[in-house]
């Protein structure tokens, strides 16, 4: 796919972070969530970005910290109330991607109806891997994405398990938000999710493609 600017680099230039929530099932039971009948979805800046090498703060208000590991899929050109057949001809490629969510926050804000952005989108919030090019995944619904936190086993979850399939969310989105090159989305997290501490030391991966690791830091004030 033929890109105006380097989609391996697509967290330097990216515009939006669309996020989907509750897309696995288990993930929606334990945190005693009904199952969507249709993508709930929410955004993060891309300040939210961080790269490996650079630590993920915890927020100074944030208390209960937690990591959601997710397939990211990276679009390749500007997609318009795209159809679910021609869907992923708009995609680039793939990250891993983390959504960190200050969980307190987030009790917090559902409690008085509203938003999430303290607890989604601060600073650091979207941990992304290197770009893996749509060639190197024939088929991202076959993948198997894990978390470890100190090297103890939290998350691990099959793609095949999404409620909304990639195509259909890529149709569902670009009716109400038309994508971009270099957007990205986050396509939701298995079960497993779980607090993280000043210190930690995240691993987290796609098997058989890619690793990353990021330790947490508290923010000062």
């Amino acid at each position: 796919m033929a890109s105006s600017k380097p989609l391996a680099k697509f967290w330097e230039w990216g515009r939006n972070i669309i996020c989907v929530g509750r897309n696995y099932a288990e993930h929606a039971k334990e945190m005693k969530n009904a199952l969507p009948s249709e993508p709930l979805f929410f955004l993060k800046p891309s300040s939210a970005y961080v790269r490996e090498g650079d630590p993920i703060i915890k927020p100074y208000y944030c208390n209960n910290l937690h990591h959601e590991v997710e397939l990211g899929v990276v679009i390749g050109k500007k997609a318009h109330a795209v159809s679910q057949k021609a869907a992923m001809d708009y995609v680039a490629g793939y990250a891993l991607c983390l959504d960190m969510t200050a969980r307190d926050t987030q009790a917090e804000c559902k409690k008085k109806g509203l938003p999430w952005t303290l607890a989604k989108g601060f600073n650091t919030s979207c941990p992304v891997s290197d770009f893996v090019p749509k060639e190197k995944i024939p088929d991202p619904h076959k993948l198997q994405i894990w978390l470890k936190v100190n090297g103890e086993l939290r998350q691990k979850g099959e793609t095949s398990s999404m409620i909304f399939s990639i195509p259909y969310i890529i149709s569902y989105i670009s009716e109400i938000i038309t994508l971009e090159e270099g957007d990205l989305i986050l396509t939701g997290s298995p079960k497993g999710v779980s607090a993280v501490q000043e210190h930690d030391e995240i691993q987290a991966g796609i098997n058989g493609i890619l690793s990353m690791q990021f330790k947490v830091a508290q923010q000062s004030r």
